[in-house]
């Protein structure tokens, strides 16, 4: 099987809030979405946090499997997430969610969520929702007291019922799945979810070979589609890799490197 990398684009978009509490990070090797609570204090702080936490994974040599690495990025930026709020009573309160993928070296993904921001995966034209939504409709939906389409237009469809918000008990869920070479995905926050249906996220992911022009028509729809929320997405391309430097570096490569000079 070929090496293989994440291109990717990504865009947040204010949307007809006062401010952006949605925070998006990219790189060939990672790409996330965060979105702080709508209505908890400091959301953008809590989102903004979780972010430079996978930000320095991205930056660092693992030292064993990349789905632990990730899992030990967010518990960091979790507990940074709680130390900042006990210290500072403005932000106490304040969390936010995550949809994350990271690409190992062996062609696995590693998905980490928690909350209600999605990730799907395109493949052979076909879209799936990778991810669950930690939500109050999804909840109601597993106990067969709401279909999907009531749930869109549900008033506490923006209830989320985990997200990162410093407790230690606060873990997201990883999984990991196979990369096939012209897989695309989308990591979004709900401000596009909520008011796009899969079918059109399907339309516009496959009508638009441009990243760049992809993810503008994604944010554009959901404005035009009433998103009352900010709007971010990434729009992620898996192609074989040609920079030896896209990949992950390991410490374990360091050992060896320093024991045979």
């Amino acid at each position: 099987m070929s090496e293989l990398t994440l291109e990717c684009t990504a865009r947040s978009d204010i949307g007809r809030r006062k401010n952006n509490e949605d925070a998006v990070y990219a790189s060939p090797r990672l790409a996330a979405v965060a979105d702080g609570v709508g209505g908890a204090a400091a959301g953008e702080v809590a989102s903004g946090w979780i972010i430079q936490a996978l930000q320095h994974l991205d930056k660092s040599k693992l030292g064993g499997p990349l789905e632990l690495a990730l899992r030990e990025a967010i518990a960091w930026g979790n507990e940074t997430i709680g130390f900042v709020g006990q210290n500072r009573p403005h932000m106490s309160g304040m969390s936010t969610t995550l949809t994350a993928v990271a690409l190992a070296n062996d062609g696995t993904y590693a998905f980490a969520n928690i909350g209600d921001s999605r990730t799907y995966l395109l493949r052979d034209g076909e879209l799936k929702q990778l991810t669950r939504d930690d939500s109050f409709v999804q909840h109601m939906i597993d106990e067969g007291h709401l279909t999907v389409e009531q749930a869109r237009r549900h008033p506490s469809r923006s209830l989320v019922l985990e997200a990162l918000d410093g407790k230690p008990d606060r873990r997201a869920v990883i999984t990991t799945l196979a990369a096939c070479a012209d897989d695309r995905l989308l990591l979004c926050s709900d401000g596009l979810s909520d008011v796009v249906e899969l079918s059109a996220l399907r339309d516009v992911l496959t009508a638009h070979e441009s990243r760049p022009e992809c993810v503008d028509a994604l944010v554009h729809l959901a404005l035009e589609s009433g998103a009352r929320d900010n709007v971010s997405a990434i729009v992620v391309d898996v192609v074989p890799r040609s920079d030896p430097a896209t990949a992950w570096q390991s410490q374990l490569d360091s050992s060896s490197t320093a024991t045979s000079t």
